[in-house]
């Protein structure tokens, strides 16, 4: 085989390292899809998540966290120490926080601006899947592995929500790609042991990177942020030799200076501010939530079948592919037992690497305190595997049976099919699906849990979003199923990807439907109103405060919490502080007696038994969702 004529072809316009050494078809449906076309669809995407920041309101839990203390963080011009409630939060560090700050000093305090720096991360993220999957597969699959990665269910509902996992993914898939760069580019067993620049050999700068994205990953969510990637470059140099000598200089002097150096400012300054932070932040925190021994609980444990399971749903529309992508696996795998050199060592070097990260983080989070998002950060190998039957007419030796790219595309015609006839069906028995009900804050804090505790009555005010969903998706099967039939797989698939943007921004408009049943925003408006003229007033809620925690963003004033423990955070269980912010019944009776106003938040099911506790003649301020606020006055 003429290895420099098949490199030119695959890798089309960058003369750097050939993915395959088996040619592509060369077909006259095919077409040269070079680097600018990439960065278009990737700047498309990126305005696609951008662009949707403005809305819903800052939700409970996560966002209402992190809003809160930047909102905090921004009135007292402090960079250094995030706050909720005026008291320190050491869960995190700083870097998500830095980032949110940066974009409310550019555009003020809004939702689009809190957002911003999440959307931004998420489509770094996209990009880097887009480096990786190009040095493995040429450019074709490297942006065909970012679009599917960008058009997952699960990947868009969990960067619309403000949370440190964008940003993790984002930098432990740029620290691998730049060992990825390594392999292709460096040569350190060639390297002569002096050196008289910068670099010690060529390809050093991409070390360099390495140990910087470690850092920035570690300061965005923690330790695992730096323990990960260097997890898996000891399993690489176990089960993938040919790695070792690409891995021999990431332990380095300089390696270990800049990741200190970009570190251990913020944690000193802290350790010196506040005793015993160091323990709290990486022993209860960090390592209590590695391994699910974090005191006190503050987080519902998934089953392990569960976590597992729902990924099929996280991953849609893709999933249904993915018995392609299982066949065309199979068949790669032959082509390399058959001929030995079919693949160059380096194509099956970096298989490997992205084989250890995947399996290392689906691992590992078995073992902690499981969250819905907690394996996000390795989705982009599963898109680049996802993405392998859409290679089919372009690589000879994937060619696979038409059905298994056009099944799948029928099946999503039939999804939209299926959605319209539902529609139809319930629309005249919208009247009689009963009382909209949900299920108490704390008890939907899952995917799962959020779904099963609303009522089909709520449910029933999206059938309109059902409806527009089940077209776009009926259109965009049928187009797809036709231009598989006629072997333009790439076209279908951007086909399927570009029609995501439909329920991406059907998601939105329903995140903004139902944000008074996540998010206190509206609550913490009425209390602003009536608090203008009265500067003794108190706000008192009934949750933990993580469970309402959005007014820590609206709200104009301080919260006091009742029947919370007052033990939950380092600040509380630690340094002892704000303990007259957490009241029992008898405080909160005696409150409510006083000539001072008192604006009580609770959940509406909890209003008969307070009313038997406090006296009567207490006036509604608002009541939104499930939520309720009374007044004394």
């Amino acid at each position: 085989m003429d290895h420099i004529n098949t490199y030119s072809a695959l890798t089309e316009e960058s003369p750097v390292v050939s993915p395959w050494h088996l040619t592509r078809t060369h077909s006259h449906r095919s077409f040269v899809f070079s680097s600018r076309w990439s960065w278009l669809i990737l700047g498309l995407v990126t305005l696609l998540y951008v662009g949707v920041c403005f809305t819903p309101v800052i939700f409970d839990d996560n966002e209402g966290l992190y809003a809160g203390a930047v909102r905090e963080m921004h009135q007292r011009s402090d960079w250094l120490v995030p706050t909720n409630n005026g008291f320190p939060r050491v869960q995190k560090p700083p870097l998500v926080y830095w980032t949110m700050l940066a974009s409310v000093s550019i555009f003020g305090e809004n939702e689009f601006a809190m957002r911003l720096p999440n959307a931004l991360a998420s489509a770094g993220w996209i990009i880097a899947t887009y480096l990786i999957m190009r040095r493995l597969g040429g450019e074709r699959f490297g942006i065909v592995s970012a679009l599917v990665l960008a058009s997952m269910l699960g990947v868009w509902v969990f960067t619309h929500l403000i949370q440190p996992e964008p940003f993790l993914a984002c930098f432990i898939s740029l620290s691998l790609w730049c060992l990825i760069e390594a392999r292709l580019f460096a040569e350190p067993e060639a390297a002569p042991r002096r050196h008289s620049g910068l670099w010690r050999f060529p390809g050093d700068h991409w070390y360099f990177l390495f140990w910087t994205f470690l850092a920035l990953g570690t300061m965005s969510k923690g330790l695992h942020g730096a323990l990960w990637p260097l997890g898996v470059v000891v399993l690489a140099a176990i089960f993938a030799p040919g790695w070792r000598p690409w891995l021999r200089p990431v332990l380095s002097l300089r390696g270990l200076l800049v990741f200190s150096a970009l570190i251990v400012p913020w944690y000193a300054y802290m350790a010196v501010r506040f005793p015993g932070f160091l323990s709290a932040h990486f022993v209860n925190e960090q390592l209590g939530a590695t391994l699910n021994c974090r005191y006190p609980a503050d987080a519902k444990q998934l089953p392990v079948w569960q976590f597992y399971l729902q990924h099929l749903l996280f991953w849609m529309p893709w999933t249904m592919f993915l018995p392609g992508a299982v066949y065309a696996s199979m068949k790669a795998v032959q082509t390399g037992r058959k001929h030995k050199h079919a693949f160059p060592p380096q194509t099956l070097d970096i298989l490997k690497l992205l084989g250890c990260w995947v399996s290392l983080t689906m691992v590992s989070v078995a073992f902690s305190t499981r969250q819905d998002y907690y394996s996000m950060s390795s989705w982009g190998v599963v898109a680049g595997f996802l993405a392998v039957p859409w290679m089919s007419h372009y690589f000879s030796f994937l060619r696979l049976p038409r059905r298994f790219l056009l099944v799948p595309c029928l099946l999503v015609a039939s999804v939209g099919l299926v959605s319209l006839g539902f529609v139809g069906w319930i629309q005249p028995q919208l009247n009689n699906l009963g009382a909209i009900t949900a299920a108490p804050i704390r008890e939907r804090d899952t995917f799962f849990d959020a779904i099963a505790g609303i009522s089909p009555a709520l449910w029933g005010h999206f059938v309109t979003l059902l409806g527009i969903f089940g077209f776009a998706m009926l259109i965009a099967g049928l187009i797809a199923s036709a231009l598989v039939w006629r072997y333009r797989s790439f076209p279908a698939l951007l086909i399927i990807a570009g029609t995501m943007a439909v329920p991406i921004c059907l998601a939105a408009v329903g995140f903004t439907m139902m944000s008074p049943y996540f998010s206190l925003a509206e609550e913490a408006a009425a209390i602003n109103r009536e608090m203008v003229d009265k500067p003794d007033a108190v706000v008192v809620c009934e949750a933990l405060p993580h469970t309402a925690s959005s007014l820590f963003y609206y709200l104009n004033t301080r919260i006091h919490w009742v029947n919370a423990p007052f033990n939950n955070q380092y600040a509380q269980q630690v340094l002892g502080l704000g303990r007259d912010y957490y009241w029992d019944e008898e405080g909160l009776q005696k409150a409510w007696k006083s000539s001072s106003p008192v604006y009580f938040i609770l959940e509406e099911s909890r209003l008969d038994y307070w009313q038997g506790l406090l006296p009567p003649g207490a006036r509604v301020v608002n009541k939104s969702g499930t939520r309720i606020v009374l007044c004394n006055r």
